[in-house]
């Protein structure tokens, strides 16, 4: 295949991707794609019936653009390409293009902005609803926030969190669960999950929450403080001497883990004692 051939290639697949996008309402890409086909046509060596044939493919294209609502708005006679004249209409997408992205962006942000206002006025009213006592309206309202704003990023890590501080544990650790599907590497969400299963006296879930915050997160002197205490919640003193070891490892100045160690070395090895009178022979008068 020819060099012409092969520009003229390109120069048609990138009209055809400008219709397509137009037929989607999707402005930018429609203009950079129309932009890169006039690009071609000016740049590479396009002549006789090729150049014929992708002239009467931009036309197409261009009455495509022009049906477009938002163009239709800025240029009610349309855009208009004259042959001859491809440099300056190919400047004309570029200039138009980078205008729309930038109002395009501000008139996001602007958008983001009122959304996140009316998502904190929500929060704040949810909490307030929990202060008051009304604890099932304040789950409905953060069910509803929850749906409404999914898109948000961390929004179920920060319902649960707040759900964790207000003391209602039970209806936390849905919103958290949820979070860390979504992040494994929630810092925040793995932390109060694991303060929720310890506030519910649910020590082997807690411990559990904890082995996947050291899988997710790596080990630290906190979860290994927070697993030696519910090690020994369950008289296990030989991994609450671990945990806590491994905690005084991190932070020498840990009191709370040096406590911990001293308690449990005197279990371990008082069980390790033999029994008295154990290993003696005894005898039987007969």
């Amino acid at each position: 295949m020819s060099n012409m051939q092969l520009n003229a290639k390109s120069i048609r697949e990138d009209i055809a991707r400008a219709r397509a996008y137009a037929q989607k309402s999707d402005y930018l890409r429609t203009l950079g794609c129309l932009a890169n086909a006039i690009k071609g046509l000016v740049t590479s060596q396009v002549f006789g019936r090729e150049k014929f044939e992708i002239q009467a493919l931009l036309d197409e294209a261009l009455r495509d653009l022009n049906k477009m609502k938002m163009i239709r708005k800025l240029f009610p006679q349309g855009l208009v390409y004259q042959r001859g004249k491809e440099k300056a209409f190919h400047s004309t997408l570029v200039r138009l293009h980078d205008k729309l992205e930038q109002a395009m962006e501000k008139a996001r942000i602007t958008k983001l902005r009122k959304r996140l206002a009316v998502l904190d006025e929500n929060l704040i009213k949810a909490a307030g609803l929990v202060k008051q006592g009304e604890q099932l309206e304040a789950r409905k309202l953060y069910r509803k926030i929850s749906e409404y704003f999914k898109d948000i990023e961390g929004i179920d890590s920060d319902i649960g969190n707040r759900l964790t501080m207000s003391g209602m544990f039970a209806e936390a650790v849905e919103y958290l669960n949820k979070a860390l599907e979504i992040n494994q590497s929630d810092v925040r969400a793995h932390n109060a999950l694991i303060l929720c299963y310890e506030g519910m006296h649910e020590v082997d879930k807690a411990m559990n929450a904890i082995k996947d915050a050291m899988r997710r997160l790596g080990a630290s002197e906190n979860l290994h403080l927070r697993m030696a205490k519910l090690c020994l919640e369950k008289r296990d003193w030989g991994e609450a001497f671990n945990n806590a070891s491994a905690a005084l490892e991190k932070n020498p100045l840990n009191a709370e883990a040096r406590k911990i160690m001293k308690r449990t070395e005197s279990k371990i090895f008082s069980s390790s004692k033999p029994k008295a009178g154990a290993g003696k022979k005894q005898t039987f008068n007969l």
